[in-house]
């Protein structure tokens, strides 16, 4: 099986995929760079990949290069996701963060006919079982010992190159910002600016609604300060 997560940069994609990629004898690239699309591979060994929202590559490019079995769209709180991005020195690579603000929109609204499962950050940080049983109906189950990161980036890199050796010649590999041992909610939560919420209703007024509407999280900061570090 293939599965192709879709997500914006410092949604927390990158941890979900390492999540993913601890089910036993898959390939993984847990995070493709943004100026590369999703590869062509011949391997039929399970493999998921993440790529990223950018104005270089449509998801079509990347559907019809590594052609997936299923295509999992994972979301973030805009409002977080913004104020994290915003801090990072990649945000305007392969598009400007807010160009991928807009496509990020397009493809909220086209969420039930472009893919097969969304998954929503903060559900899969709190463990929720909508998460679970979303992704075993995906035929790619996820359990709460792949919150922990057992295999390293030696196995990673070993099991992709000898499933796939001449991705070490046409593309980079990397890890992103999915570090330490496993999962953690420590970057959740940022602080909320009322100008960051009206740049958004123009950017991505579907998704940010729909994140208005979602019950409001456990020790959600809302207070305004200065941009926290990011995801």
């Amino acid at each position: 099986m293939r599965l192709l997560v879709h997500g914006m940069q410092s949604s927390g994609a990158t941890a979900f995929t390492r999540a993913l990629a601890e089910r036993p004898g898959c390939i993984a690239l847990a995070d493709i760079p943004n100026n590369f699309a999703a590869p062509r591979v011949t391997t039929t060994a399970d493999f998921v990949a993440k790529v990223v929202v950018t104005t270089a590559y449509p998801l079509a490019t990347h559907v019809e290069r590594f052609r997936p079995d299923k295509l999992v769209l994972f979301l973030r709180d805009p409002r977080d996701n913004y104020a994290s991005l915003s801090t990072a020195n990649y945000r305007h690579h392969s598009g400007l963060m807010d160009e991928k603000f807009l496509i990020l929109d397009q493809l909220f609204a086209e969420r039930h006919r472009l893919f097969d499962a969304v998954i929503h950050y903060e559900d899969f940080v709190a463990r929720d079982p909508s998460v679970f049983t979303a992704l075993a109906d995906l035929g790619w189950p996820l359990d709460e010992a792949h919150y922990t990161f057992r295999r390293d980036y030696n196995d990673l890199l070993r099991t992709l190159w000898e499933a796939e050796p001449v991705l070490q010649e046409t593309m980079d590999v990397v890890f992103g910002n999915a570090r330490g041992p496993g999962v953690t909610d420590r970057w959740r939560d940022k602080p909320r600016d009322p100008a960051v919420d009206a740049q958004l209703e123009a950017l991505c007024p579907r998704l940010l609604r729909h994140y208005q509407g979602r019950p409001i999280r456990t020790g959600q900061a809302r207070s305004v300060s200065a941009k926290s570090s990011p995801l």
